[in-house]
């Protein structure tokens, strides 16, 4: 049977690495990275490496449904049934709490995966035909801080830089964080950087990490002790930038 290849994105993490998918008739045998992928350049992490092992019939079998289960009861075992059963069970089970204990006795959590529009319609269903504000989203309890700290520091709700930033900087400081394991793809990158551009790597982590053991200089900073190290960070750009513009002042007068 033909081996076919087909390029994909890896679903398991926010970098967007590109793959190259092999499969012989309808079975997926193999998964390597797409080397013209702007994000990776054809390198994987262990886990995306073994993306084609999640395809295999005994995972797919126990592990992702194919169609609507239901049970009547928690001690009922599963059933299959049809989209329409399971759609009418969930809906008069709405209706009934609803009509019981009024519209804010339910409430909707939804994926931080959804898009814009799909946002949009459950917030319509919660909101307007529901009538309740009980509806919450992972991209809130998950992104509220980060936002927030994006917001107040640069301006912007989303990080203003993207992987060739990085590979461009003369210096990245890493703090509290082990991007050796957690984010293999772009360490890689950061490695290569500092081979190619002799750029530097600076790890605060109290623990000694992989990514501490790769880096120019490690700061075991003690734990609950970064607020200094960032404060004194920041006296230092502050005197540095006063120092500057009273520089710049002398020089037009």
């Amino acid at each position: 049977m033909e081996l076919r290849e087909a390029k994909a994105a890896c679903p398991y993490c926010g970098t967007g690495c590109g793959v190259v998918v092999q499969a012989r008739g309808e079975r997926i045998i193999g998964v390597r990275g797409d080397p013209q992928h702007p994000a990776n350049f054809g390198k994987l992490c262990s886990k995306g490496q073994t993306l084609h092992l999640t395809a295999t019939e005994a995972v797919i079998g126990n592990a992702r449904l194919l169609y609507p289960q239901l049970r009547a009861s928690r001690a009922a075992p599963r059933a299959r049934v049809t989209w329409d059963a399971a759609l009418e069970h969930a809906a008069d089970r709405f209706a009934a709490v609803i009509r019981e204990r009024g519209p804010d006795a339910v409430a909707f959590y939804v994926s931080g995966q959804l898009l814009t529009e799909d946002y949009y319609v459950f917030n319509k269903l919660a909101r307007a035909l529901v009538g309740t504000n009980n509806i919450d989203s992972n991209s809130r309890l998950c992104m509220s801080s980060a936002v927030v700290g994006y917001k107040r520091t640069l301006g912007a709700d989303a990080p203003p830089c993207c992987y060739e930033d990085l590979e461009l900087a003369d210096c990245v400081l890493v703090a509290g964080a082990n991007p050796a394991v957690a984010h293999p793809v772009l360490f890689g990158r950061l490695l290569e950087a500092k081979r190619r551009r002799g750029s530097r790597l600076i790890v605060s982590d109290p623990r000694r990490t992989e990514s501490a053991a790769a880096a120019d200089l490690h700061l075991p900073v003690r734990p609950g002790t970064d607020l200094w190290l960032f404060t004194a960070m920041l006296g230092v750009i502050v005197v540095f930038s006063f120092a500057l513009r009273r520089r710049a002042r002398r020089s037009k007068n």
